[in-house]
């Protein structure tokens, strides 16, 4: 017969290893971050691609998020909200591909490695992006039919 506290003992101890593992775990991880980005300085071309990748980051995101939209709003109900959201997604995907084809220019001529020179990242952008995409979903969720709660839904199925 198994002792009575020797399941606490061993939960306690995979507990504490785990917790230890965890640790040694997160600090590799930001050593080897550290030796990454060390390794940056030392290999010109690595700089390039991992800019490239910076520079990408928030047109990808935004553009994955309004093509989302987009598909979502074809069988939307209300045909002002879809209008308008067709609308809206496309002057920012058209803002999106303009500002990116601008920064890409702007560093195949200057090769600035920092952020502050790029219209992407600029705060005020970002924040339109947004906003455009919560007030987007929010007129789609206001012009949107008012759905059924669990509720109804089993009184409906109940009455069937």
């Amino acid at each position: 017969m198994e002792d009575k506290y020797s399941k606490y003992i061993r939960l306690f101890t995979s507990l504490v290893i785990t917790m230890l593992g965890l640790i040694l775990a997160f600090v590799v991880l930001l050593l080897l971050i550290r030796l990454f980005f060390g390794l940056l300085n030392y290999i010109p071309w690595a700089s390039y691609i991992y800019i490239i990748f910076i520079l990408s980051v928030p047109m990808m995101l935004f553009t994955s998020i309004y093509l989302i939209y987009f598909k979502r709003t074809i069988q939307h109900p209300s045909a002002i909200a879809r209008y308008i959201s067709y609308a809206v997604f496309s002057v920012a995907l058209a803002f999106w591909v303009y500002f990116f084809a601008k920064d890409v220019i702007t560093f195949t001529t200057h090769a600035y490695t920092d952020i502050d020179h790029y219209n992407s990242y600029e705060m005020i952008f970002l924040a339109a992006n947004v906003a455009a995409i919560f007030l987007v979903g929010i007129l789609q969720a206001l012009t949107a039919p008012e759905e059924k709660d669990w509720i109804e839904k089993r009184n409906e199925r109940m009455s069937n």
